[in-house]
């Protein structure tokens, strides 16, 4: 089990403004404010951080996987450029109704996560913008933080320094 501490966070609403459809492509993709500072500050601390999200843009045929990986290379290079780590990226490609087991509020992106990394879900936190973010959290007994769409992750670096090293 990975005794280091693990944060999951959304991407849509909390690393990149969420719009009102979709982020078609790269020229769409838009940071939020201070979010690289954020993400240093996690870093060194020491936590892992993975990406968990929702992209039924894919079956909705809206755009390709290809596309969606695109936009996602496009992110790390940007936050590498920035001195940001991202340990991995995991997304649901599916329709919300698909019923598949990844979509959150499921759970199969967090244990993929945990098999992947041998994560220990008791030194783990999931923050995200939407309620389906917190019951996926809540469904594996994760402790997790609802931050407001398009809010700021760096006003949350004291609670997630307290949660994991309190």
């Amino acid at each position: 089990m990975e005794k280091k501490p693990v944060l999951f966070l959304d991407r849509d609403g909390v690393i990149n403004k969420k719009k009102s459809d979709y982020v078609k492509d790269i020229h769409e993709f838009e940071f939020l404010p201070d979010i690289f500072n954020a993400i240093r500050k996690i870093n060194e601390l020491g936590i892992i951080i993975i990406i968990i999200t929702n992209q039924s843009v894919i079956n909705r045929q809206i755009i390709s996987e290809k596309k969606l990986n695109q936009i996602h290379d496009y992110m790390l290079a940007i936050l590498a450029k920035n001195s940001c780590k991202i340990s991995k990226i995991y997304y649901c490609p599916h329709h919300p109704d698909e019923n598949c087991d990844c979509r959150k509020p499921k759970t199969g992106m967090i244990k993929q996560a945990v098999k992947d990394f041998k994560i220990d879900l008791s030194n783990a936190l999931l923050i995200g913008d939407s309620d389906s973010d917190i019951q996926a959290a809540n469904s594996m007994k994760i402790k997790s933080i609802k931050i407001k769409t398009n809010g700021k992750l760096n006003e949350l670096i004291k609670d997630i320094e307290h949660i994991f090293f309190k």
